[in-house]
């Protein structure tokens, strides 16, 4: 029996400078402030039930990505893409 496929999505606040492994700032956008992760945090927030939704729309359809690949499955594949584009589309347009 093949074991089910999983994605995590993590959503958390970026590290402190001094708790960042050798200083690389690799969590952090170029001027290192952050201000992205904090936004969409508070985007999430804001969006409720609603948000919630749409990052499940997502995730599932990177699931869904995951799994046509593993099927070998190019049309599936193709579907899934779509569907996370638009998914993710949704999440960041308002």
């Amino acid at each position: 029996m093949r074991k089910p496929v999983s994605i995590a999505v993590t959503v958390g606040m970026p590290h402190a400078e001094e708790r960042d492994e050798d200083n690389l700032s690799r969590e952090h956008n170029d001027d290192g402030d952050g201000g992205d992760d904090i936004a969409t945090v508070h985007k999430l927030h804001r969006g409720g039930p609603s948000a919630v939704r749409d990052l499940r729309k997502f995730t599932s359809a990177l699931e869904a990505m995951c799994e046509a690949f593993m099927q070998r499955d190019n049309h599936g594949l193709e579907d899934a893409a779509s569907d996370a584009r638009d998914a993710l589309n949704d999440m960041i347009s308002e």
